[in-house]
């Protein structure tokens, strides 16, 4: 399977050509990692947002019993977006469960996209809003089931 048919059910790149994702695809970095690597460390800076090409994730966060397993994100999940909305500090920590290939996509070349192709990046923004929202969302429903306990 192609990196372009990966991404393509990654929210990021809803509703892009096969061509218009082979532009934003060339300016990336795929990066591997192994079982046990640390892909963001929480409180670190950073400026990349990730697409898992294959392999799996863990997102922990640290408390102060230790580390506390959020979710796990698989194949064409994107991670690190809030670096897009100005927030450097990373919130969690993104560990390898398995061997993992990585699309890594600098703030630097998303942005590009505004003054170069702005439609691309209109969509680009409009993706992550939606998958910022649905996060929120899921957020959201946690809090009250909590609340409710």
């Amino acid at each position: 399977m192609s990196i372009v048919e990966v991404v393509k059910g990654c929210p990021l790149f809803y509703e892009l050509y096969d061509d218009e994702i082979l532009d934003i695809i060339k300016r990336c970095v795929v990066a591997q990692y192994n079982e046990g690597d640390f892909i963001i460390k929480q409180g670190a800076i950073g400026t990349d947002i990730f697409v898992i090409l294959s392999g799996e994730v863990d997102v922990t966060v640290d408390t102060n019993d230790g580390q506390k397993k959020i979710t796990s994100l698989k194949s064409g999940d994107l991670f690190g977006e809030l670096v897009l909305i100005n927030e450097t500090k990373r919130t969690a920590n993104i560990v390898c469960c398995e061997s993992s290939k990585i699309l890594v996509i600098s703030y630097k070349d998303f942005y590009s996209y505004y003054q170069k192709k702005p439609k691309i990046f209109s969509i680009l923004v409009l993706n992550v809003t939606r998958l910022l929202t649905k996060r929120l969302k899921n957020a959201n429903l946690i809090i009250q089931e909590l609340k409710s306990v």
